[in-house]
């Protein structure tokens, strides 16, 4: 009984081990994982560049969604180009070395890779890191961690009704083999009369 208590224990351990794994995993700085309807910042630099543009992939598509410009004294961002403007918005810092991309009510079809390209006098653009965007469950981490504490716990009493029918029956195996040994011996001893 202790072993499975102790193989129980352990194997709780590894379930919440896997489950707050996979919710740190949305903590890495190219994974942004957001729930429907909300608003997100994505951040791009633009240290040395005059041109910032935003594209979108998903499903094997590739959009650009907003593209600007420095004006000509290099304090200002004139957009050029905005695919949808009541969800996007690009806002620069004071110097635009910083360049942000709101998206405003996230939906599904939000969800994909995001590339900040910028333009320098050089004809090719550089892209930052994409970030990967995901749309999160409404299932919370105390949902989660009912659900894989229900698994533990169907799998704690399969393993206990197992032991006990394994028990069960070997008992009542050795009450038989007990049983005939000593009607063996009893034909035994009357044989031997």
């Amino acid at each position: 009984m202790e072993k499975v208590f102790f193989f129980f224990c352990v194997f709780s351990c590894w379930i919440m081990q896997i489950t707050s794994s996979d919710l740190s995993a949305g903590g890495s700085s190219d994974v942004l994982r957001v729930r429907m309807g909300e608003n997100i910042i994505l951040n791009c630099s633009m240290i040395g560049r005059y041109e910032v543009a935003w594209f979108h992939l998903n499903s094997e598509q590739l959009n650009m969604l907003i593209s600007a410009k420095k004006d000509k004294t290099g304090r200002r961002l004139q957009i050029k180009y905005n695919q949808n403007r009541t969800r996007l918005e690009i806002t620069a810092d004071s110097w635009v070395t910083g360049v942000s991309l709101t998206i405003s009510g996230v939906t599904e079809s939000d969800s994909g890779l995001y590339f900040c390209g910028t333009n320098s006098d050089a004809p090719e653009m550089h892209f930052d890191k994409p970030i990967r965007l995901e749309i999160e469950d409404e299932v919370t981490v105390t949902e989660r961690v009912l659900m894989f504490g229900g698994v533990g716990l169907a799998v704690f009493v399969f393993f206990l009704t197992t032991i006990v029918a394994g028990g069960i029956i070997y008992h009542r195996g050795w009450q038989k083999g007990l049983k005939a040994s000593k009607h063996g011996a009893l034909m035994d001893q009357r044989s031997a009369e």
